[in-house]
């Protein structure tokens, strides 16, 4: 196995079979924004996240709750 067989491999591992733990650029691509946003409400601590050593991780549960209290109700005139 060469050192590009072994990257490939590794990006091409779907979130779903690592527990739903997220990278910054797949929850970038879930919640259709750029990647620099995500790591801005990290920065921030906006939105919670896990570091696996340097690694940043998200939980799609974790991103779903943020989302949830993002919501802004519709107003019944």
């Amino acid at each position: 196995m060469t050192i590009l067989e072994g990257s490939a491999r590794r990006s091409a591992t779907p979130a779903a079979s690592s527990g739903d733990l997220l990278t910054v650029e797949q929850a970038a691509d879930y919640l259709n924004i750029t990647e620099h946003f995500v790591r801005r409400l990290i920065r921030e601590r906006r939105i919670p996240f896990l570091k696996v050593g340097r690694l940043v991780r998200l939980r799609r549960t974790d991103i779903e709750s943020y989302l949830a209290g993002c919501a802004v109700p519709a107003v019944r005139r």
